[in-house]
């Protein structure tokens, strides 16, 4: 009986110590699980954080006003710079400068990308101002709407002539105010307006120069200058003043009067054509005729 039960306890003490190594076992490998687990779960989430987050309307709304606003500092930096240039010429330098003095002169502010815009782009395709490379730099001066060569009122009126001539259109009294000192400019036009030589006409706000054709002077009686200013023919057609002419007794020009425009009248549409049956000649000798029949009907 004691051999019975100290051999029963020895099996439970056998069961007793597998089961402790098969916990340890599994243990282990649940730690050994857990370390190689940690790296990857870490490199996850390094690649999650890495990834950017999705632009939302309020992301482009700010990149929009961003970009808006710089377009509008790099467009007012250039129109410093052109000012700075026609201020130079106008004063009588016109010499050309690089960038760097140019910039420094107009007192503007620029980062290097401002920087490689103007030089690369904004100040070659400006129409206002002229490049000249010099020892592979480029530098820079005013270009004037007009090309004046001394002396600067006769060049003016040359200029209005030649172009009166070529028809080649006006010359607007801005223009002039940008190729010579305005102070000068404006004693040269009313100097060449008091001589009849050029005349100065307002267009929408603008003041335009035009040059005065001696060829073209005609000798008229001041009366009737003074009767064409006077009377008022606003209002009235060709046909109401040759009426008027009429009743006054004098003779109308109508031989080399314009012909009214006739229109042409227009053409009817054609109505729409009767539906008419059509026979196949080929079984035309099948063909009978009803209609005596249905009359006796």
């Amino acid at each position: 009986m004691a051999s019975s039960s100290s051999a029963a306890l020895f099996k439970e003490r056998e069961k007793f110590i597998k089961r402790q190594a098969d916990e340890a076992a599994f243990l282990a490998s649940a730690e050994k699980r857990q370390k190689t687990d940690k790296p990857s779960t870490q490199k996850a989430n390094r690649s999650k954080s890495a990834l950017p987050r999705p632009k939302t309307l309020s992301d482009f709304s700010s990149d929009f006003q961003s970009s808006s606003s710089g377009s509008k500092l790099r467009n007012l930096t250039l129109t410093k710079i052109v000012l700075k240039l026609q201020e130079r010429y106008l004063s009588g330098q016109t010499e050309s400068v690089t960038l760097e003095e140019i910039v420094e002169e107009a007192g503007v502010t620029i980062d290097s990308s401002d920087k490689h815009w103007l030089a690369s782009d904004a100040l070659l395709t400006n129409p206002k101002i002229y490049v000249e490379p010099v020892d592979d730099v480029n530098k820079f001066v005013y270009k004037p709407p007009l090309d004046l060569k001394a002396p600067k009122k006769t060049s003016l009126l040359n200029l209005l002539k030649s172009r009166h001539e070529k028809c080649e259109g006006a010359v607007t009294v801005d223009d002039v105010r940008e190729t010579i000192p305005s102070n000068r400019a404006d004693l040269f036009i009313e100097s060449l307006i008091k001589s009849k030589d050029v005349v100065k006409v307002t267009n929408n706000k603008r003041e335009i120069l035009f040059y005065t054709d001696r060829a073209y002077d005609l000798q008229v009686n001041p009366e009737f200058i003074e009767s064409w200013r006077r009377i008022s023919v606003e209002g009235l057609d060709d046909k109401m003043i040759a009426e008027f002419l009429k009743n006054q007794g004098h003779r109308v020009l109508t031989k080399n009067a314009p012909r009214p425009m006739e229109l042409a009248p227009k053409a009817k549409r054609g109505g729409r054509r009767p539906d008419t049956m059509k026979h196949n000649q080929h079984v035309a000798h099948q063909l009978e005729d009803y209609t005596q029949m249905a009359n006796k009907k």
